[in-house]
């Protein structure tokens, strides 16, 4: 059954068509205004909006093409589905009406049958439309609420869990200065283990932080033009020291002096982050095959420095979310996926981009492609 109902505004310049198309329109229970010609159209559409207007193709001053543009030109206006009523069966004309934002076309003299159907087709879609609009603002609104709940839900965790391990790590601190001297090996490697706990707990939890702040674009990049072979460099020393030279990781630059717009709080992280990672991947093979390859290249504008590494090669499922936030391709051994996540933010927020490939022949490569700093 047909959903009959709302507000039709008829545009003709001859009486007799208003007649006959309002007794229509009424006995089929639509509400209706009509307008003589255009000017008293749009001083009708000025003071109620309807739901569809039927709007006459020739009338005197302003025809129903002028009328039409000037709907569609206004914000307020411009979603009312048009219908044309013409005596014209041109193409020309038909084409020219749909160009101008018109739903439909209606030819006199009127059929009642399709003039109905075509009415309340269009009156449908209407509606349809405008349920689905105000379903998808439901919905926006739910999920932003949504998501300033989940801030808020991770915000009062880190805050709970910095409570819980800062004194922890505070006291074993206190306990090693206090009473290493006295315990023995395997109670010194206790100890040991609480501090690394704390300290990978403590990392993790400034890494979700910093994450969150790049997700909501709460973050204000400080740039400047520095060598990122010299970042590189640094990154590389650091994490030997790390891995306690166990995995041999070599750097190549093609230009040592190319220069890259770098906030240096954020970015060294990230390739200390996919250099560790990569290391951490081949620790445990044979002699020949703990190596790391960090290579930087230019092309054209920009430079891409490239991490690469052997051992098994990235499942097809996780590579497809070896940037996502909790994604380790790690196993067991630990790892969150918080490094390659922060790695992806904050080479995006440096303009730059990152892929990852994976495949036994050719190992695992990280490539990270940033913009040459001007001059």
């Amino acid at each position: 059954m047909i959903e009959r109902g709302g507000h039709i505004l008829i545009v003709d310049d001859t009486p007799k068509n208003i007649q006959v198309l309002g007794g229509i329109l009424r006995d089929a229970g639509y509400d209706i205004n009509v307008a003589t010609d255009g000017r008293a159209a749009l001083d009708s559409l000025a003071r109620v909006i309807p739901d569809l207007v039927l709007l006459d193709v020739i009338m005197p001053e302003m025809d129903g093409f002028q009328v039409c543009r000037r709907m569609k030109e206004d914000p307020n206006l411009a979603e009312i589905p048009v219908i044309f009523l013409t005596a014209k069966v041109e193409t020309d004309d038909i084409v020219r009406g749909f160009d101008l934002g018109a739903v439909d076309y209606v030819t006199k003299p009127f059929r009642s049958a399709e003039l109905l159907k075509r009415v309340d087709t269009h009156m449908t879609l209407s509606r349809l439309r405008s349920e689905l609009g105000a379903r998808v603002g439901e919905l926006s609104s739910a999920l932003s609420q949504i998501e300033q709940l989940h801030r808020e839900q991770d915000s009062f965790l880190r805050h709970e869990l910095n409570n819980v391990i800062n004194p922890i790590a505070g006291y074993t601190d206190l306990l090693r200065a206090k009473i290493s001297g006295d315990l023995d090996e395997k109670q010194l490697g206790w100890l040991n283990s609480i501090t690394r706990g704390a300290s990978s707990m403590q990392t993790m939890l400034g890494e979700m932080k910093k994450l969150q702040d790049f997700e909501r674009g709460e973050h204000k990049l400080n740039t400047m033009a520095v060598p990122i072979h010299g970042i590189l460099s640094d990154i590389v020393k650091d994490v030997a020291l790390i891995m306690e030279n166990r995995v041999d990781i070599e750097l190549s630059s093609e230009r040592e002096d190319a220069r890259v717009a770098a906030d240096l709080s954020f970015l060294p992280g990230v390739f200390k982050n996919l250099i560790k990672n990569a290391a951490e991947h081949v620790v445990s093979l044979t002699d020949q095959e703990r190596s790391v390859r960090v290579d930087s290249l230019l092309n054209g504008t920009s430079v891409v420095i490239s991490i690469a590494n052997g051992g098994e090669p990235i499942p097809e499922d996780r590579l497809a979310t070896f940037f996502e936030k909790f994604n380790s391709t790690k196993g067991g051994s630990g790892g969150t996926g918080l490094g390659t996540s922060y790695a992806r933010l904050v080479t995006l927020a440096h303009g730059g981009l990152i892929s990852v490939q994976s495949s036994r022949v050719e190992g695992t490569v990280v490539r990270v492609t940033l913009p040459l700093a001007d001059g």
